[in-house]
């Protein structure tokens, strides 16, 4: 018989496909394939339908020749070459359902142009199977801390306490779902290599460690997680680099595994600009001398402890982590504050349209392994279990509602004010 935990997954499974129904069959949104989504996947049509590299084929046949603005796909002042903005990682792990639909959709004679239906749906149901695959893996480096029941919970109120629910269905093409499985992924394996360092725990490190810069380039900060993994003081640290020096082979095999990954990446901005590292975004970047903190933090615009506040549980959960959750502690808060500062000096500190701050989804694995700490604590004791039970079942319904309004147009894709959130609260119309 399948383990409680096994089953949640299971259960969210088809949660998340009836949600991505529901979405698509209703027209609350539009093609899959949209606005950052289209940035993400419109390198497997160039390369596998139109055996083009440079963007430039597809740009021709889907867009007149010229990407729209919202794509984030400029021209590169000199070379006159495409440059996309949002790297190839999630295009990479899109490529085999795209395969499949490529080969649906050339049996069905329909357009084999790359953004025909089956295409459309391929590319949204992959995030919806990364995000399942995530929660998978989740579930697996929960289980060798918590115990079943609060692996379990945990689970479910990260899946629909916080905004990873809207990103694996309604928003499923962004590379959110994406960066949640690789995260989950990392944190896993980063785990199990510091336990039995072996060629191929390295492979898997340097795969994953890869494919997290190839999805989201400013998620290379989260590869600290594995250089300070179990650094909790000066005897720590030294144990940590004695690990390393002893285990050389491996670490090259980490690094050689990860080059391999990212390189493909650098050869396109190469051809593309005749430099291999560039920063795509042009003149948009950072202003670190005014981060918007208490906006990204707190705000009603796009604050991710306003409009997902259970996250907090999980900032009380690291805080008081016990022993076996220890090693983490310290790469994972020195990332969460210098992500949280690189979020809010970006020029789009909002991150445009979306339900809640999506620059967090990726990060949930971590607040996930504070939150087990917090029901792990509150078990031990029958009013704390029932008063954190009751605290969490409403911040979960709250979240679940607010994604509906979300859905259902109640609530605004951005710029939401206090004055539109009150009247809108629990209005459904």
């Amino acid at each position: 018989m399948s383990s409680l935990s096994t089953r949640i997954v299971q259960i969210s499974a088809v949660l998340l496909a009836a949600g991505y129904i529901g979405v698509y069959a209703t027209g609350r949104a539009s093609a899959p394939i949209r606005s950052d989504g289209f940035s993400y996947y419109v390198y497997l049509p160039s390369w596998f339908i139109f055996g083009d590299p440079t963007l430039a084929a597809v740009a021709h046949d889907c867009c007149g020749g010229e990407f729209p603005e919202y794509t984030a796909i400029v021209r590169w002042p000199g070379t006159r070459q495409w440059v996309n903005a949002h790297p190839i990682g999630v295009a990479i792990m899109q490529a085999p359902v795209f395969l499949a639909a490529h080969g649906l959709t050339k049996w069905s004679n329909l357009s084999a142009d790359g953004f025909t239906l089956y295409y459309q749906h391929a590319a949204g149901l992959s995030g919806l199977i990364w995000t399942v695959a995530g929660l998978w893996v989740l579930r697996g480096l929960l289980r060798r801390h918590f115990i079943e029941g609060v692996t379990a919970a945990t689970l479910l109120v990260v899946l629909f306490g916080t905004s990873l629910f809207h990103y694996a269905t309604y928003d499923s093409t962004y590379s959110h779902a994406y960066s949640f499985f690789l995260f989950s992924a990392f944190l896993d394996v980063t785990e199990r290599w510091h336990r039995h360092p072996s060629r191929g725990l390295s492979i898997l490190v340097g795969l994953a460690g890869g494919l997290i810069v190839l999805t989201r380039h400013t998620n290379v900060l989260f590869l600290l997680v594995f250089a300070l993994y179990g650094v909790t003081g000066r005897s720590s640290l030294g144990a940590t680099i004695e690990r390393f020096r002893t285990h050389w082979r491996e670490l090259a095999v980490v690094f050689v595994s990860a080059t391999a990954v990212v390189a493909p990446q650098l050869a396109i901005y190469y051809q593309a600009t005749g430099h291999a590292l560039v920063s795509p975004y042009g003149a948009l970047g950072f202003d670190f001398g005014a981060p918007r903190l208490f906006g990204v933090l707190f705000s009603v615009q796009k604050g991710v402890f306003f409009w997902s506040p259970l996250l907090l549980l999980g900032v009380v959960g690291l805080a008081m982590a016990r022993q076996t959750v220890r090693p983490f502690l310290l790469p994972v808060a020195v990332f969460l504050v210098v992500n949280t500062y690189l979020i809010a000096s970006w020029w789009d500190w909002q991150f445009g349209g979306s339900y809640g701050h999506r620059g967090f989804v990726d990060s949930l694995p971590i607040f996930a392994l504070g939150i087990a700490t917090v029901f792990e604590w509150s078990a031990r004791q029958p009013v704390r279990r029932a008063v954190t039970a009751l605290a969490a079942g409403v911040l979960v319904a709250l979240s679940i509602f607010q994604m509906l309004q979300y859905w259902n147009g109640v609530i605004p894709i951005s710029d939401t004010t206090w004055g539109q959130y009150r009247a809108a609260f629990l209005r459904f119309r």
